[in-house]
């Protein structure tokens, strides 16, 4: 307890506003904490609402260059007792070096290594209500793919709970860590091979005789990736070569999607013990979806322009800047502009709105009250209401308010234009005719 209290008392110290207000507010926190700790259910992010429950495991394919690709995988497995089974869990934190990529980025300073400790405290006893290398739901079922593209400053844990909640709605979703500098952290594993030369000594007919062996080490170097800072922030020839990549990484994720669909061995550098074949002839390649939050959304609307695999895309809080002037036109899918009220601004709202037609079912762009640009991520699931604002990840909003409305849109959207009989669209939301939804944009255009 007395090292807690001094690592409040550091972080309160470390920030910049009333000392007396910061450290009631992580005092509060470190209670809350407390009090979870004596809770017999593991913390975890929310559990999905559909039909069932989800599986994940991760696939790391090819090695950091633009051949390579890595994602975690959630899917549907029979629906269960989540809750009983809380040990199958996987942490929502995979590695201590993810927390200390998301201090970095909040502090802009390496050096500060409190911050580190601060969220790998919050966050890394934090479980995934999923099954870790469940078996997927057996059936006949073939499911519709979605790939999931990170913010600035994300990795492939950032947006578990939508993640979730689409593998529990009958999705099968490659959550991407994107290689090209814009994750909070990231890694690869290099394999080196160590080759012993043994002798060793063998009975012949005649007499004995030595024979030369060699002996071969499999081994796994981690070569850790941090967030890349380039100044200027929004410089548009990087972010566009940034935004390309990322588009060709989410086709990569895709073309590994398909040989899992078509019974192929993919060397996966995790080295997990997980029998793929179970994902022969289950994913409905004629459903695809591309979404994502902030760079992802960017990202979304790049991989529709390349590739037409992908049959509609949902742009999360998009952040447009990097886009050029080729994408949009070759943008032809239907997209869901999904805003939080707190984020947009009118340049980026107008590169948005060059992507709606008179079709509005088809080009839709609704906003979120009470809502913050965090409102898709986990991280508002973390703290309360007070650490929430302070680090910008809440608004007024609760966040399960704000998750659930963003969930139901997005699945509303994907339903309606992927054809799926028999479930929801929830035209309330995507229409605007509800106390919570903004039609277009809160932005003044004028």
């Amino acid at each position: 307890m007395d090292l807690q209290m001094k690592l409040c008392d550091s972080v309160t110290g470390s920030l910049s506003r009333t000392p007396s207000l910061k450290l009631k507010v992580f005092r509060k926190l470190l209670d809350e904490k407390n009090s979870e700790e004596n809770r017999k259910i593991r913390r975890h992010t929310p559990v999905g609402s559909g039909e069932y429950s989800v599986g994940c495991w991760d696939m790391m394919c090819g090695g950091p260059t633009d051949k390579g690709t890595f994602f975690r995988l959630f899917y549907p497995v029979e629906k269960t007792d989540i809750y009983k089974r809380d040990k199958q869990w996987p942490l929502w934190l995979p590695r201590k070096q993810y927390g200390e990529g998301y201090a970095d980025i909040v502090t802009k300073n390496p050096r500060i290594k409190v911050f580190g400790k601060l969220f790998n405290w919050m966050g890394g006893d934090v479980y995934v209500p999923a099954l870790w290398q469940g078996p997927l739901c057996p059936s006949n079922t073939k499911f519709p793919v979605v790939i999931f593209s990170h913010g600035l400053g994300g990795n492939r844990t950032t947006n578990t709970t939508m993640c979730c909640e689409l593998a529990s709605q009958g999705f099968i979703v490659a959550s991407i860590e994107h290689r090209d500098g814009s994750a909070s952290m990231t890694y690869h594993l290099s394999e080196e091979i160590n080759r012993h030369h043994v002798t060793t000594t063998a009975e012949s007919n005649s007499r004995p005789h030595s024979r030369h062996t060699i002996h071969r080490t499999h081994l796994y170097s981690e070569e850790w990736k941090p967030f890349e800072w380039f100044e200027p922030w929004d410089d548009f020839t990087y972010r566009n070569k940034q935004v390309h990549h990322r588009a060709d990484e989410v086709i990569q994720a895709l073309d590994n999607l398909v040989l899992l669909h078509n019974g192929k061995e993919l060397h996966n550098s995790m080295r997990t013990h997980f029998n793929t074949k179970q994902f022969m002839n289950r994913l409905d390649l004629s459903r695809v979806v591309v979404m994502g939050h902030s760079f992802g959304g960017a990202t979304t609307l790049c991989t529709l322009s390349k590739d037409k695999r992908f049959r509609v895309g949902v742009v999360l809080d998009g952040w447009m800047h990097p886009l050029d002037e080729e994408i949009y036109g070759n943008i032809n899918q239907p997209v869901l502009m999904l805003n939080m009220e707190s984020f947009q601004w009118k340049t980026n709202v107008e590169q948005m709105m060059r992507l709606m037609t008179d079709d509005t079912e088809r080009r839709s762009m609704i906003t979120i009250k009470g809502t913050c640009h965090q409102s898709v991520t986990d991280f508002q699931f973390l703290v309360n209401k007070a650490v929430g604002r302070v680090l910008d990840v809440r608004y007024t909003l609760s966040p399960k308010t704000a998750m659930s409305l963003a969930n139901k849109a997005s699945l509303g959207f994907l339903h309606k234009h992927l054809g799926l009989q028999g479930k929801e669209t929830h035209d309330d939301i995507l229409s605007g005719d509800h106390d919570l939804i903004i039609p277009g944009t809160n932005v003044n255009m004028s």
